[in-house]
């Protein structure tokens, strides 16, 4: 099986939420009012719950708590509780899976991780709507769910990565192809923007100098997530090239103060999205 068969083998298992379809609807309407939306959103308990609490994270450093969905989408704008929303939904979707033959706790661990490192690396370096990319590190590794559906004996295997044989590198010698491109095929089922899904797809890419500046920040945010993950086996000059900090200008405080941000609110975060993964730290 190849990368997209994965992906549309799970894509009926793997859906998401009806109240996020829905959302996504009116979000893409033209005209489609900000109260139509909250309407939706407060149909879904849940939903409403989790998307106030994130919107209330030290994330957004807002300076006056937002008590409503209405507040939300006002303060925050409709880009920006679409993300959420997308992030929310999937995490729920993902609740649906047999997960039982990889180690949950790592796979989420690392995905927020990646998510936090993403959102403040775009903020810093001044891209418009860095939400985005909080979303494409959240889910960057989504395509391991995918193939432990189908493969779990593979899906195993995967994990068993090193010092001298990179996670990517493992998937790509066991299946011909790696998680980011199976996450892309799904999240491309799912008909996510492709400002999402293009740096995820890209995030093992080496042709750094035609890259944007969003594949770079997916690029670092992966690597320093697993680095951060895995101090014993990996060290951030192993995994970085120093040429995408150029290209971004960034310094090494600046890797230290995103990282430092990842571990401050990732168990936050966690808690947040996958309640059920958070109670064992």
């Amino acid at each position: 099986m190849n990368a997209l068969q994965y992906a549309q083998s799970v894509s009926t298992l793997f859906s998401l939420p009806d109240s996020y379809l829905r959302v996504k609807e009116l979000m893409e309407s033209d005209i489609a009012s900000l109260d139509d939306i909250a309407e939706v959103i407060l149909l879904d308990p849940v939903l409403t719950s989790k998307l106030l609490k994130l919107a209330n994270s030290a994330i957004y450093r807002l300076p006056y708590q937002v008590e409503s969905i209405s507040k939300a989408l006002l303060v925050l704008g409709k880009t920006q509780v679409y993300n959420l929303v997308t992030s929310i939904g999937i995490s729920s979707a993902c609740s649906q899976l047999n997960t039982a033959s990889i180690d949950l706790e790592r796979f989420w661990e690392q995905s927020v991780n990646a998510a936090l490192i993403a959102k403040y690396l775009a903020g810093h370096c001044g891209l418009r709507q860095p939400d985005r990319l909080y979303v494409a590190g959240l889910l960057h590794n989504i395509g391991e769910l995918v193939v432990c559906q189908q493969s779990p004996e593979i899906s195993n295997r995967c994990q068993h990565y090193n010092a001298d044989v990179k996670p990517w590198q493992l998937q790509q010698a066991e299946l011909g192809f790696t998680y980011a491109r199976c996450g892309a095929e799904l999240l491309h089922l799912w008909q996510l923007p492709d400002a999402i899904v293009d740096p995820l797809a890209m995030q093992h890419s080496s042709k750094f100098e035609a890259a944007a500046p969003d594949v770079l920040i997916v690029y670092l945010a992966v690597r320093l997530a697993l680095a951060n993950q895995h101090p014993d086996l990996y060290q951030i000059k192993q995994l970085i090239d120093p040429f995408v900090l150029e290209l971004l200008m960034l310094s090494q405080a600046d890797i230290i103060k995103a990282i430092d941000f990842c571990n401050t609110e990732g168990l936050f975060i966690l808690s947040v999205l996958n309640p059920r993964i958070s109670t064992i730290y």
